[in-house]
């Protein structure tokens, strides 16, 4: 039972603590999604908040949000990292925080269900707690909004030990900030077409086979100023891009294949590192590409890396930016160093009009073509 029958709800109160009708913290054998989101369909027309107590508030179904004008919001993420102590001195749960704690028969922690008809979901804000699961290899989903949205808020969220931290479908104006999104498989995936999404000051942390971010046709994107660690095998992907502008990113990468852009009219001005191994080894990549492939691989018209530095320990004969096809695509005032290399950027044949300036010397350039304009 979600509540008691003699509970009621203060229809004229916009806030509200699951605690307060039944909830119970740090207890495992304890469902708390249907009382969560009994308070979520009460709500008034206008909206409100669930605001989540410091402590373990475990789920085995999913929380459910089918309606606009919903905050969901912890007082801090607390714990945030499999390496983190288990114990804290004079804190009986690490970190203090509030936490959402799947369990094995939970797959997912926050849906927006798919409902064919229904009107789109708006201004749902998540934010300031922890979302952790049983591993990265059971399935789960941190948050995924299914419903076409608009104007969704993740703020000041942790993941850990999820399949996904977070997956969006068709979302417009969608922003994710402030976020540690680390020890999942896969980080955030924006899937369908989106408009205006905004990824600004997260730190993103896959593990291998999984993608960090990954946005799928997105127009007019903003991705600036995140922290994208390993180990994932890719870092950043965008497949349809158009207008978007990746900047101030910090990359880092073990693989090949650590950006792929594919699509019109981008920006793409940032720091990416290719990293060898512990045993100073530079790793096979885990799904088959060839050095070849590109550290950062373009493909499309009229995108444009900038002001752009890129430090790799890859092998020599290995590409560091693949222009693999297009029109009016530019290498501007981008430094490429670490291991010599004769294949800093490498244009494909079928590429026209490319222009390679102030970024690397003829000897260190491959071009199939004469479209290619090299000025160094």
């Amino acid at each position: 039972m979600a509540r008691s029958t003699n509970e009621t709800i203060d229809s004229q109160s916009t806030i509200h603590d699951p605690v307060s009708y039944g909830a119970r913290l740090n207890d495992p054998s304890f469902d708390n999604a249907p009382i969560i989101n009994d308070l979520i369909n009460d709500l008034p027309p206008s909206g409100g908040f669930i605001e989540l107590p410091a402590g373990e508030m475990w789920i085995h179904s999913p929380i459910k949000i089918n309606r606009s004008y919903v905050t969901l919001r912890g007082v801090n993420t607390g714990t945030r990292s499999n390496i983190d102590p288990e114990e804290q001195t004079g804190l009986n749960h690490p970190g203090g925080g509030s936490k959402l704690v799947l369990s094995d028969s939970c797959q997912t922690a926050i849906v927006s269900e798919r409902r064919i008809g229904a009107p789109r979901v708006s201004a749902i804000e998540l934010e300031s707690f922890l979302i952790q699961g049983r591993g990265t290899d059971k399935g789960q989903i941190g948050v995924n909004i299914e419903q076409d949205n608009d104007a969704i808020r993740i703020i000041g969220i942790s993941t850990i030990n999820l399949d996904t931290a977070i997956r969006v479908v068709g979302a417009d104006a969608f922003t994710i900030r402030g976020c540690w999104i680390s020890e999942v498989r896969n980080g955030l995936l924006a899937v369908g077409a989106s408009q205006q999404l905004l990824v600004a000051n997260n730190y993103f942390g896959s593990q291998p086979l999984g993608k960090s971010v990954f946005l799928e046709n997105p127009n007019w994107a903003n991705i600036v100023g995140n922290n994208i660690y390993p180990d994932g095998h890719v870092c950043l992907e965008a497949l349809g891009a158009n207008d978007c502008t990746f900047t101030g990113n910090n990359i880092q990468s073990y693989y090949t294949g650590a950006v792929i852009i594919k699509g019109n009219g981008n920006l793409f001005s940032g720091k990416v590192q290719a990293l060898r191994s512990g045993a100073g080894n530079w790793n096979s990549d885990p799904i088959g590409r060839d050095g070849l492939y590109g550290l950062v691989h373009v493909n499309g018209n009229d995108n444009h890396i900038t002001a752009s530095t890129i430090n790799s320990a890859q092998p020599e004969n290995d590409t560091r930016i693949l222009i693999m096809g297009g029109n009016g695509n530019w290498v501007t005032n981008t430094k490429i160093y670490g291991i010599p290399s004769i294949r800093k950027v490498v244009v494909n044949g079928s590429c026209v009009d490319t222009r390679i300036v102030h970024s690397a010397s003829a000897s260190e350039i491959d071009k199939a073509s004469s479209n290619t304009t090299i000025v160094w």
